[in-house]
């Protein structure tokens, strides 16, 4: 039972990530520098093949201007607070066609 509260603590915080770095443009490796981890090393926690340590939550928090309870508590709660971090632009990319 606590391998099942585990996993799902770590399945949130992974999808939190994911998705907190798509909102503001961060990459993996952006993260990875904050922790002093490689991208590699960034990329096999986000596949949950290796676990976030208690420190690591803090300064990943931190990079997104969150605190680490929150970022535990999910994106959706994030965002219920209205405390997600700034969305990054869009810029409209315009293709030209070859006369």
């Amino acid at each position: 039972m606590a391998d099942d509260c585990v996993e799902s603590l770590e399945a949130t915080i992974n999808e939190t990530l994911r998705l907190l770095m798509t909102r503001t443009g961060g990459r993996q490796v952006d993260v990875a520098e904050v922790l002093g981890i490689t991208q590699s090393s960034m990329s096999h926690r986000l596949q949950g093949y290796s676990t976030w340590k208690v420190d690591d939550l803090a300064k990943v928090a931190a990079h997104f201007g969150l605190t680490a309870s929150e970022l535990i508590s999910g994106y959706t709660a994030i965002g219920a607070t209205g405390r997600l971090p700034a969305a990054r632009a869009r810029t409209t990319r315009t293709r030209t066609r070859a006369a």
